[in-house]
C-alpha cells in the first residue's frame, strides 16, 4: 500500500491536502493501491473524505486503533430516545440545531449539538454538574457512533480523553496534567491491542508505534506533513520505507536559499536525511538548491504535485476584465497586493473584477475586507470562499494573479493555465518560475513590487491581441503536466523503491 500521510483532513483543502487528493486519484487511475492517512483525531474524517471523492481511501491513527476504518454509517433517533425512553424535557434552540436537555426533575443536565435541523447527526453532547459547570463532552463520529469522551475540570481544561470502538469498548485513554497553567499530555494508554495494553508518553512515540505496526513489506509512506510528523517518521524501524515530500520552500529567506535558516517544516528530513529513503520535490530548481546546500541526501525525485485533466475551453466565453485569485488568506500570500492593483485599475477599467477564492486567517481576511470597504471596491472585489471545483470560474476568468512571497509549486497556477488563464506572478521560487514563461503565457515581475505588478496587469488588459496570445500559449504549455506525464514519474519512483525491497 502507498500511504500519503498528513495530520488532518478538513472540509476545506489547503494546498497539501489538495495535492494528496490529486495523488490518490492519479494512483487509482493507474491501478496502484493508495490511501490517505492522518495522525490527528478527526470525527469528521469520513464525511470530509466523501466531499472529495475519497470514500474508502482515508482513515486516521485513531480510526485504526479504535477498529473503525470503514465507512459504515449508523443512525439513531435521539429526540425520540430522550423523550420516550429517558422522559427528558427538550428545549429546542431557535438559532442553531441544538437542544437543551432537562431531566425528569427539571434539572439542566446536557446540551446537544447536531449537524442540521433534522436532528439526525449528533455532533456532541455537553454535560453539566449542579453548578452548571461543564464536566464532560461526548463527541460523535460523523458515521453515527460515540467516538470520544472528554472529562473536564475547572475552566473546562481537559483532564482525560477516552476513545471507543463501535461497541462502546474503550480502546485509547489519554490523561493530562496542569503544568504552569497549561494542559500537558502525561500518558497515552492503548487498550487491548494485539491482546495486551501499551503505554506511551508522547504523541510522537504513539505515532511511530502506529507507523511501525501498520507497515507491511512493500508499503511506502509518503510524508506530506514533515513539520508535524517528520520525527515520528524518522524514528520508524529500519525496514520501513519513508519518503519526505516537499510542498513548499525549505529555506526561510528566498534571497539566500543556501545560507538562511531552514523552515521548521523540513528541519527533520534535512537534518536526518539518512532516515529517509527518498525526497520528492515539485520543481527542478528546488532539487538543485537542495543538492547545492546539502551533502549525503537521499535520491531526489522531481514530481509535480498536480497534473492537468483534459478540458474543453472556449476562449470566447471569457470575460476579458475578470481576474481570479486563488490563495489562503495568510500573510505570505500577500492577497492585499492583488486588491491594491485592482484599486488602481478601476478608473481605466470600470468593469474590472477580482474574484478571490480562499479561506484562512480571520484577521487577515478582515484586513482585506476593510481595505475593500475603505476604497469602495465592493463592486470590483468579491470574496467567494472555498470552492471545491473551480472549473466554471476558470472558464470565465482571463487572468490570475499570484502575489505570494514563496511557492513550492502553486497548484492554482497550473490549474489556471490548463483553462487558458494566463498568470502574472511575482518572480519567486519555485513553481511560478517553472510554470510561467515571461512574455509567453504570462509575466514574472519583481517580487513584492506592486508597481510592476500593476503595470503588467494593465498592459495585459489593454491589449486584446496579447490576451489571445497568452491564453493560447497557456493551453499549449500546460500540456507538459498531463496526467500521463506525471504518472510516468511516479511509476519510475515506485519501481526504484520496489527494487530496494528486492535487494
Amino acid at each position: 500500500m502507498n500511504y500519503f500521510v498528513g495530520a488532518y483532513l478538513n472540509g476545506q483543502l489547503t494546498g497539501i491536502e489538495k495535492a494528496q487528493v490529486n495523488r490518490v486519484k492519479l494512483f487509482a487511475d493507474a491501478g496502484w493501491p493508495a490511501q490517505c492517512l492522518y495522525t490527528k483525531y478527526n470525527p469528521k474524517i469520513h464525511e470530509n473524505a466523501a466531499k472529495f471523492g475519497l470514500q474508502g481511501r482515508c482513515f486516521t491513527l485513531y480510526d485504526y486503533f479504535q477498529g473503525v476504518t470503514d465507512d459504515e454509517v449508523t443512525s439513531q433517533d435521539w429526540v425520540d430516545y430522550w423523550q420516550t425512553t429517558c422522559h427528558f424535557k427538550l428545549d429546542f434552540v431557535d438559532i442553531a440545531p441544538d437542544i437543551r436537555i432537562m431531566d425528569e426533575q427539571g434539572r439542566y443536565v446536557a446540551y446537544a449539538h447536531f449537524a442540521a435541523k433534522d436532528y439526525r447527526q449528533l455532533v456532541y453532547v455537553n454535560y453539566f454538574d449542579s453548578d452548571h459547570q461543564k464536566v464532560k463532552r461526548d463527541i460523535y463520529d460523523s458515521r453515527g457512533f460515540l467516538s470520544q469522551t472528554k472529562f473536564l475540570k475547572e475552566q473546562q481544561r481537559v483532564q482525560a480523553e477516552i476513545f471507543f470502538n463501535r461497541a462502546g469498548q474503550i480502546k485509547i485513554e489519554k490523561t493530562y496534567q496542569e503544568v504552569n497553567a497549561q494542559t500537558v499530555l502525561k500518558r497515552i494508554m492503548l487498550k487491548d491491542f494485539q491482546q495486551r495494553d501499551w503505554y506511551f508518553d508522547t504523541e510522537e512515540e504513539f505515532q511511530t508505534f502506529f507507523f511501525n505496526t501498520l507497515y507491511e513489506q512493500g508499503d511506502i509512506y509518503f510524508c506530506d506533513k514533515n513539520g508535524y510528523i517528520g520525527q515520528a517518521m524518522a524514528n520508524t524501524a529500519d525496514n520501513v520505507t519513508v519518503c519526505a515530500v516537499f510542498h513548499s520552500t525549505h529555506a526561510r529567506q528566498q534571497t539566500d536559499v543556501l545560507g538562511s535558516p531552514l523552515k521548521s517544516s523540513y528541519r527533520v528530513p534535512l537534518s536526518q536525511p539518512e532516515r529517509f529513503d527518498r525526497f520528492i520535490v515539485s520543481t527542478t530548481l528546488q532539487k538543485q538548491d537542495l543538492k547545492a546546500r546539502f551533502d549525503n541526501l537521499p535520491p531526489i525525485d522531481v514530481i509535480p504535485v498536480g497534473y492537468i485533466q483534459p478540458v474543453t475551453v472556449d476562449l470566447q466565453q471569457k470575460k476579458r476584465h475578470r481576474i481570479i485569485g486563488v490563495a489562503r488568506f495568510s500573510p505570505e500570500k500577500q492577497v492585499l497586493h492583488q486588491i491594491q492593483v485592482v484599486n488602481r485599475l478601476v478608473a481605466e477599467f470600470p468593469d474590472v473584477e477580482l474574484h478571490l477564492f480562499g479561506f484562512g486567517s480571520r484577521p487577515e481576511e478582515q484586513k482585506l475586507r476593510d481595505y475593500v470597504r475603505a476604497h469602495h471596491l465592493e463592486q470590483h472585489v468579491f470574496f467567494r470562499g472555498f470552492v471545491t471545483d473551480l472549473s466554471s470560474e476558470y472558464a470565465q476568468a482571463s487572468l490570475q494573479m499570484v502575489t505570494s512571497n514563496e511557492e513550492g509549486f502553486s497548484l492554482a497556477t497550473l490549474e489556471a493555465l490548463s483553462f487558458g488563464v494566463p498568470v502574472i506572478s511575482y518572480d519567486i521560487r519555485y513553481g511560478p518560475t517553472e510554470l510561467i514563461e515571461d512574455g509567453v503565457n504570462g509575466n514574472l515581475v519583481a517580487r513584492d513590487n506592486v508597481d510592476q505588478l500593476y503595470s503588467a496587469v494593465r498592459s495585459y488588459l489593454r491589449n486584446p491581441q496579447l490576451q489571445e496570445t497568452y491564453m493560447q500559449n497557456s493551453l499549449r504549455l500546460a500540456k507538459r503536466y498531463t496526467e500521463e506525464a506525471t504518472k510516468e514519474k511516479w511509476q519510475h519512483l515506485l519501481a526504484a523503491l520496489g527494487d530496494r525491497h528486492d535487494v
